[in-house]
């Protein structure tokens, strides 16, 4: 059996999980189940609910309608409590039951299996002289808070029905889990009374009730009930406006009149108030993509530098990337900045090797009006630009060492003065430094700060030279081609054997930016739709190129076919391993299908190691 403890931590996790909480009044099992499937939290048996099945009005609904507490009793223990095992089911207790004392009421309540007490049918719902002669009774709210108080000295959970301030006061006092104000009537359906509140309305009164309530006991997780609320988006506005953490329906999740569409409908409810928040995760998803996208490979080496990037993107330290002019270092700092708390906020670069080292200080720090000849206004300097977000300095070896103390003062206190002025500036700055140079080297030279190199240097991010990992140009060459098709409007579909065998050989020395621009001048200038080798430029076509010797030839399309063999089977290979040997997530994400990967693994003897 569920304890009160067990419920409590289930409805902290759902909240956690910026999920509402939802309890269903379920009236049959069908409908138990249904609510179940669709993500319920809590499960009230109450009259209401099985007359409401039964096509009973709406008042004798909400009344205690012949022996109430043995109708809930029948249908709670032979039709609900079978189908829910892992959620509270509460029973809806009518406290003025004359056949039998409440503490009697309560023992059969437990040792039935049932995990809850909530006060329903309630007096609240009653007024004029009628409430007042059930409260001069002993029948009106009263005996509710009773029934209440004895259910939460037994342990038990606890809901509690209230429809004022006062009420739900007398509720806090006694320690229940559970307050949930009752709004009224829900709106909706063809024979459904008005409500007597707007949404509006409620939500004031809601806010009303709530502090009072929570300035008695912080702890009750406040929840709403019935009223103007009739579709998951009036819900959502409920919990942003107040301190709701869930609703509680009956008609509202039943009034299409097909039993299924309770689960869908709970769905709605359940999950309606975190589509704004997966909204804003869709979109950081978006920016993380836009960070990413650019990045290509599926080497070893560029395996880890995902990882890396993951790993740090949103920690607030400085990274610092080396490699080669034109491996791609810029894709990999916007990768870190869009995958970062930050990526909402600025990202901006500066290459400190093309700007003159006279005005580099300016263009970092900015100027005051009159700082220097020719400062006839005030500049903004980068790190300004740049505050709450990422500043991308690339080539920071060029840095000159009197604005290298400087930069190091902003890395450590977060603060500076514009070149000619005496206002110290206050930022908050992630800095990621890009260079080819080898900064250590540097530092024993005496043209790099030690101090500057290690604030600079906390993660660092190294990528190899495209020739290293050579394994990358298939899928460069996929990725370059998309995109100077879609630039220049072409339709260049492939490269011939002997054009990609050139390319799998040579050895890029200007890395992936020399790739591009190769395959962008292949592109314009080739006839069709495939790009061939005398496509390609003289030093990339000699390298496998003889035209003298037929027979030097002819072994070359064989050493060609057998180089695009080891990619293939590499590619296969890397991707199984990728997705733990799960072929149909394999072959989908190499675009072919699973025959045709059991084919090639076959033809490559590729097995599980």
């Amino acid at each position: 059996m569920l304890s009160k403890e067990k419920i409590r931590q289930q409805l902290i996790m759902s909240i956690e999980n910026k999920k509402p909480v939802i309890g269903a009044a379920a009236g049959s099992g069908l409908s138990a189940k249904l609510a179940y499937e669709g993500g319920a939290d809590l499960f009230l048996v109450l009259n209401a609910g099985r007359y409401r099945a039964s096509g009973v009005s709406s008042l004798a609904c909400l009344m205690p309608y012949a022996n109430s507490n043995e109708l809930v009793m029948g249908f709670g223990s032979q039709e609900i409590l079978p189908r829910v095992k892992d959620k509270a089911v509460i029973f809806g207790a009518c406290a003025t039951d004359p056949t039998q004392s409440q503490e009697m009421l309560l023992d059969k309540i437990i040792k039935a299996g049932f995990h809850g007490v909530n006060n329903f049918p309630s007096a609240g719902v009653i007024d004029g002289i009628y409430r007042e002669a059930l409260e001069e009774n002993g029948m009106g709210f009263q005996a509710e808070v009773e029934l209440m108080k004895k259910a939460v000295k037994r342990g038990i959970f606890t809901i509690a029905f209230t429809f004022n301030e006062e009420q739900s006061v007398q509720m806090a006092e006694i320690n229940v889990d559970v307050i949930c104000v009752n709004l009224g009537w829900t709106i909706g359906g063809d024979i459904s009374v008005s409500p007597q509140k707007s949404l509006k309305e409620s939500t004031n009164m809601l806010n009303r009730i709530f502090d009072q309530a929570l300035q008695v006991n912080p702890d009750i997780f406040m929840m709403v009930y019935g009223g103007p609320i009739n579709d998951p988006e009036q819900a959502s506005n409920i919990y942003r406006q107040t301190k709701a953490v869930g609703y509680i329906g009956g008609s509202s999740f039943e009034r299409i009149p097909t039993e299924a569409s309770i689960k869908e409908t709970i769905q709605d409810f359940k999950n309606v108030y975190k589509l704004e928040e997966e909204n804003e995760s869709l979109r950081k998803e978006l920016a993380k993509k836009k960070g990413f996208d650019e990045v290509v490979g599926r080497s070893r080496s560029m395996q880890e530098i995902y990882d890396v990037v993951n790993k740090v993107a949103d920690k607030n330290i400085n990274v610092l990337i080396h490699g080669k002019s034109g491996t791609g270092k810029e894709l990999i700092v916007r990768a870190v900045h869009y995958n970062s708390p930050r990526y909402k906020e600025s990202f901006v670069k500066l290459n400190c090797a093309s700007i003159p080292k006279e005005i580099l200080e300016s263009e970092l720090f900015g100027h005051e009006k009159g700082a220097f000849t020719g400062a006839d206004r005030k500049r903004i300097g980068k790190f300004e630009l740049a505050n709450n977000g990422t500043l991308f300095l690339d080539e920071v070896g060029e840095l000159d060492l009197d604005i290298q103390a400087k930069f190091l003062r902003v890395i450590q206190q977060q603060e500076f003065e514009r070149v000619g002025g005496n206002q110290t500036i206050k930022v908050d700055v992630r800095i990621i430094c890009a260079t080819n140079m080898d900064l250590r080297e540097a530092v024993q030279q005496g043209i790099f700060r030690e101090d500057l190199y290690y604030r600079l240097n906390v993660v660092s991010i190294y990528i190899p030279p495209l020739r290293k990992r050579k394994e990358d140009i298939p899928s460069l060459v996929n990725y370059f081609l998309a995109r100077i098709n879609d630039k220049f409007n072409l339709d260049i579909k492939r490269l011939s054997a002997a054009s990609l065998d050139a390319m799998l050989k040579y050895d890029w020395p200007g890395n992936v930016r020399e790739l591009e621009h190769t395959l962008e001048r292949a592109s314009i200038l080739c006839d069709g739709s495939m790009i061939g080798l005398y496509d390609l430029p003289e030093s990339i076509q000699k390298i496998i190129q003889d035209s003298s010797n037929q027979y030097v030839t002819d072994r070359i399309e064989n050493k060609n076919n057998q180089n695009i063999s080891e990619v293939e089977k590499y590619t296969i290979e890397e991707c199984l391993e990728q997705f733990s040997w799960n072929r149909t997530k394999a072959a989908q994400h190499l675009g072919i299908t699973r025959r045709t990967l059991y084919n090639k693994m076959k033809k490559y003897h590729i097995e599980k190691t």
